[in-house]
């Protein structure tokens, strides 16, 4: 993706629509209404430019990203509209809405939108915490397991013993609870302690005894 010519597309569109905006001069009432409408939608393009830009800019959190310009997007669209309505009652002289209220509309609009994107973004927050957590749990198994598929190479007369507890450790639930830490120290304590050799096949059936008892904990838990 060319960042650079996706950026100049992104102004390219604001300054069109900028444009479109400000052709409205040519043919309506300059009110106080009208300009407070066209500031208004200045205001709106404005914000999509920048959420579009920050799109193109994020490496992470995509998602998020993403969200930004799609609810500016609504933003813009429902503010013009509403003000599109109320200029064309003005001007038809069918209906004037006081200035204090239509910005008090607009106010409310604005804010009903921000609150939507404040909420995305402490969801994001939530979702990137959980998977650091994911990570690191899945982490610990896997390199319990790397552990094992180490000692199946060093102790290749075990191999069957040691294959049934790499295949435990690769279909655990990596999601455990905190209070079960102890045991899955226990399973590391007791794969490291193979690195001697001695009575690898009483140790591998105690880890899986242990691996078992520690996944139907982490059943029990959820």
């Amino acid at each position: 993706m060319n960042t650079s010519n996706n950026k100049g597309r992104v102004i390219a569109i604001a300054v069109i629509m900028a444009a479109v905006l400000s052709a409205f001069f040519l043919v309506a009432n300059i009110t106080a209404l009208f300009i407070t409408a066209y500031g208004i939608a200045m205001f709106g393009v404005a914000l999509f430019c920048l959420g579009n830009l920050y799109l193109l800019s994020s490496g992470k959190s995509y998602p998020w990203a993403a969200a930004l310009p799609i609810q500016i997007w609504r933003y813009l669209i429902l503010q013009v509209v509403l003000s599109t309505v109320f200029v064309l009652l003005d001007e038809l002289s069918i209906f004037t809405l006081d200035i204090k209220w239509f910005a008090l509309l607009h106010i409310v609009i604005f804010a009903f939108f921000a609150v939507l994107l404040v909420i995305l973004k402490g969801g994001k927050e939530i979702i990137e915490k959980r998977g650091e957590v994911v990570k690191e749990k899945v982490a610990t198994l896997r390199f319990m397991q790397t552990d094992v598929e180490s000692l199946m190479r060093k102790f290749p007369e075990h191999e069957k013993d040691l294959k049934q507890v790499a295949d435990a450790l690769r279909y655990s639930d990596p999601m455990s609870h905190a209070s079960l830490a102890i045991y899955e120290e226990q399973i590391q304590r007791g794969i490291l302690a193979m690195n001697d050799g001695a009575n690898i096949a009483e140790q591998c059936a105690e880890l899986l005894r242990q691996i078992a008892d520690r996944n139907g904990k982490v059943k029990v838990l959820k």
